[in-house]
C-alpha cells in the first residue's frame, strides 16, 4: 500500500515505470510503503482475471505481472474483494488474499494498492522430477491457467503454480524417474501418455493411481510407494507430472546460454604412449574423449620441436 498523497504526485512515473520499468527501479520509486502481502501464483492470477477494470500491465514473456488500484478506486475494490460469494469461491486457494482484505480500509480514499511480480530467484532453483498432487477444488479454480501455461511451453511457471497451491508431492531422483519411465513402458504403457500430457483431472485419478500402483515397486519408488499407502486415498486429486528435463530446455532464465560455435575450440584427441597422433590441424580433429592421457605423459611422448633456421 501507497499512501495516496504519495501516489498522486507521482501517478504518471509509476504508470509510466508500470508499463516498462525495472521492478527495483519502481519499489525505489514508491518508496515507503504501510503494507506489503505475498500473493501465491494462483492467487494474483484470479485476482487479475476478476478485477481487469484496473491499470494492468501482464507480459508472460518478460514475466511481469503488475496492476495498480489507485485511492479513487479503493473503496469499489475492496468491496470486491469482502463480497461473500467471491470469498466463497476463492476460499480454496486464498492465503494472501485474506490477508490483504483485512488489512484493507474500507470506505476510504487514503492509501493506493500495488501488484507487482516478485523477484526472479524461484528461477534459479534446479528443477526436479515431482508428481504433485492437486485438490479437486483447487484446480477447478487454475485449470485455465494450467492450460494457457501448457500452451505456451511455460513448464517452470507451471511447476511453481503447482507446487504453490499443491496437497503433496512425490520427488524423483533422475534414475528413479528413468526406472519409473521404462517400468511403465513395460507393465502400463498407456500411462506414459499420461505424463507426456503433464497435467492429468481429478475424473481420471482413480485409473491413473491405479496405474501408479503398478509401477511403484518399493525397491525403486519408496517414496511413491509410501505416498500411495498413506495419502493417494484422501481426495480424488488432478496430477502434475513435472518432467525436469523440460524445465532446463528454457534457457531463459535458467542460467543455460547457448554458445556460437566459434565461441568454442575442438580438442584434438591425445594419443598413449607410443601411439600416432591424428594428422591435421587440432581444429579440424574429431572431438574425442576416449583414451586421453595425463598431461605429463603427452608431453613425454611428443616430438621435440627444432627452432626455424634463419
Amino acid at each position: 500500500m501507497v499512501p495516496a498523497e504519495s501516489y498522486r504526485e507521482l501517478e504518471a512515473q509509476i504508470l509510466e515505470q508500470l508499463r516498462e520499468g525495472d521492478r527495483d527501479q519502481l519499489r525505489h520509486l514508491v518508496g515507503e510503503y504501510d503494507l506489503q502481502v505475498e500473493l501465491l501464483s494462483g492467487e494474483w492470477r484470479m485476482l487479475m482475471s476478476e478485477f481487469e477494470d484496473h491499470y494492468q500491465v501482464i507480459d508472460p514473456d518478460r514475466r511481469l505481472a503488475r496492476m495498480v488500484v489507485s485511492p479513487d478506486e479503493l473503496e469499489e475494490f475492496v468491496d470486491g474483494l469482502r463480497d461473500a460469494t467471491r470469498q466463497a469461491r476463492w476460499a480454496p486457494i486464498s492465503f494472501g488474499i485474506a490477508e490483504l482484505t483485512d488489512a484493507l480500509p474500507a470506505g476510504t480514499d487514503l492509501v493506493a494498492v500495488l501488484f507487482l511480480e516478485e523477484d526472479d530467484d524461484w528461477l534459479w532453483n534446479e528443477p526436479v522430477y515431482e508428481v504433485i498432487a492437486i485438490r479437486p477444488e483447487v484446480f477447478a479454480l487454475l485449470e485455465d491457467s494450467f492450460r494457457r501455461q501448457l500452451e505456451t511451453g511455460d513448464y517452470r511457471a507451471m511447476a511453481r503454480l503447482a507446487s504453490d497451491h499443491s496437497e503433496g508431492s512425490v520427488e524423483f531422483s533422475p534414475e528413479q524417474w528413468r526406472v519409473l519411465m521404462r517400468h511403465a513402458e513395460e507393465r502400463v504403457p498407456e500411462f506414459l501418455t499420461v505424463v507426456e500430457q503433464r497435467i492429468s483431472t481429478p475424473v481420471d485419478y482413480t485409473q491413473i493411481r491405479e496405474a501408479l500402483s503398478l509401477v511403484a515397486d518399493p525397491r525403486y519408488q519408496p517414496s511413491l510407494d509410501a505416498w500411495l499407502r498413506v495419502h493417494a486415498a484422501s481426495a480424488q486429486y488432478a496430477l502434475y507430472f513435472r518432467d525436469a528435463a523440460l524445465e532446463r530446455r528454457e534457457l531463459e532464465g535458467s542460467g543455460l546460454f547457448s554458445l556460437d560455435a566459434r565461441s568454442t575450440q575442438k580438442m584434438m584427441r591425445v594419443p598413449g604412449p607410443g601411439g600416432v597422433a591424428p594428422e591435421g590441424d587440432a581444429v579440424q580433429a574429431p572431438l574425442d574423449g576416449g583414451e586421453t592421457v595425463p598431461l605429463s605423459v603427452a608431453q613425454r611422448v611428443a616430438p621435440q620441436k627444432t627452432p626455424p633456421e634463419d
